[in-house]
């Protein structure tokens, strides 16, 4: 690695060390960009201090992959580590306005015929990714063809050796690392954090693999319960949740029902150069902007957008477990993602929904566009730590899965604590007091619950007009 040139005070690594190579990159009209896009969307009209954006996170994934690239002897130009460092800087270049919020937008509303066939089950976003890496002028000038192909095989289909992948992508990568810190820090909480010191000291390259030293076990499960508990409180909060889906239902209104040319044209994939050439003009200020500011056009894109701007979010009317709906109900709503197969599904969901609060509540006639229906998944703490993948312990005798070696891990995986679906629906209603909500919400409950089943089932709700 060539010497630093610039040192950034950063407030979870303390400084990060960039040479001119990655400099030029940091500075290019693409990666700054990302200054304007926060890492956690709208959660600060929940957490007011999370206003930190995939700028510092995307400097902060490529501080850790350095620690872990020297940690695990692999420095130097080699190409191959090189590309490390860079896909770690570059991962989270795709993000649409408002980070993951946009995800779902672009998978729904995606021409997904435009894309070759080995291609067509791709995350959209991160296709998004690999096209800007591959023909940015700025990237290719600063890190060659060769080095940038490299970047973008790591960051999808990688073949080569396991622990480049892993620092990238896997249960321990840089990316979690960081971001867990990251926005415990900005949020004011203190559930995501973890002795991260301590589980990098003992990481350990054996056999091709990524391990961790028997001395890494209680920092692995600190970090197990840290992610666990991060998710539950900030990542699935319910304002945060509702926040989301606001912003999402805003998009597909715009798309489907006020046909805004502008926001078809941001999230209607289609692979042209011209939609990649739009697509990176994006952040968040300007969707604001174009979508909700006095210019924007009427319509209920912009009624959804005014309200979160003005912090009169949507409110939970109904959340109980899946577990309590009926067994033929319970295994549709599980099969259930917001996919463009389920589309009719969930309209049906929320029309009988719609029928209920209008007939229930004195606020006259709800918009059923307005409703929002979803499926909240939470992962077992096990399962979420792991993220589908393994975590060998080296006890200088065999490598070992780490939930053989944890008796904390053995015990919660066990019985896949923490894991479960809850089903809620949020709509713009208004309470006086929580003593009135809360009566109201156990009111609504079983009219509600019925609306649901009946939707699921592709059935008309009762409540109907």
């Amino acid at each position: 690695m060539s010497d630093a040139t610039i040192q950034i005070r950063d407030p979870i690594h303390t400084f990060i060390s960039l040479n001119s190579e990655q400099a030029k990159i940091v500075d290019s009209p693409l990666f700054q960009r990302l200054r304007h896009i926060k890492q956690l969307a709208l959660a600060s009209l929940v957490y007011p201090g999370a206003l930190h954006t995939r700028f510092e996170h995307s400097l902060g994934v490529f501080h850790v992959a350095c620690e872990m690239l020297r940690r695990l002897g692999l420095e130097g130009d080699d190409i191959n580590v090189r590309a490390v460092r860079f896909a770690a800087l570059l991962h989270d270049l795709g993000h649409g306005p408002f980070s993951h919020v946009s995800e779902q937008s672009l998978n729904m509303f995606a021409d997904r015929d435009s894309l070759p066939a080995e291609q067509k089950n791709e995350k959209i976003h991160e296709l998004i990714t690999a096209k800007l890496i591959r023909e940015n002028p700025v990237i290719i000038r600063a890190i060659g063809e060769d080095t940038a192909e490299t970047v973008v095989k790591l960051l999808n289909d990688w073949e080569g050796d396991p622990v480049m992948q892993a620092i990238i992508s896997g249960p321990l990568d840089a990316d979690k690392l960081d971001y867990l810190l990251r926005d415990s820090y900005f949020c004011g909480v203190a559930y995501g954090r973890f002795d991260s010191a301590q589980l990098l000291r003992s990481f350990r390259r054996v056999d091709r693999q990524l391990v961790l030293e028997r001395s890494g076990m209680t920092a692995f499960e600190q970090y197990a319960l840290a992610k666990y508990y991060i998710t539950q409180n900030v990542y699935r909060h319910k304002g945060r949740l509702i926040t989301d889906e606001m912003i999402t239902r805003a998009i597909a209104l715009g798309i489907r029902v006020d046909k805004i040319s502008a926001m078809e044209k941001l999230y209607r994939f289609n692979n042209s150069a011209a939609f990649y050439k739009n697509y990176s003009q994006w952040q968040d200020a300007r969707f604001l902007t174009e979508f909700s500011g006095k210019k924007a056009r009427e319509g209920k894109c912009k009624q959804i957008l005014d309200r979160l701007m003005a912090r009169r979010l949507f409110k939970r009317v109904f959340s109980v477990d899946l577990d309590q709906f009926p067994t033929e109900i319970k295994a549709e709503l599980s099969r259930y993602t917001e996919t463009p197969e389920n589309l009719e599904m969930r309209i049906r969901i929320e029309r009988g929904v719609a029928d209920v609060l209008s007939s229930e509540l004195s606020t006259g006639r709800v918009d059923p566009d307005l409703v929002i229906f979803k499926c909240v998944r939470s992962k077992p703490i096990c399962d979420l730590a792991l993220n589908d993948g393994v975590v060998l312990v080296d006890d200088k005798v065999r490598l070992t899965p780490i939930e053989e070696c944890s008796r904390f891990l053995r015990a919660v995986s066990k019985n896949g604590a923490g894991g479960g679906v809850d089903v809620e629906v949020y709509a713009p209603v208004e309470w006086e007091n929580h003593t009135k909500r809360d009566a109201i919400c156990d009111r609504l409950s079983a009219r509600i619950m019925e609306a649901i089943k009946t939707g699921a089932k592709g059935g008309v709700s009762h409540d109907s007009i």
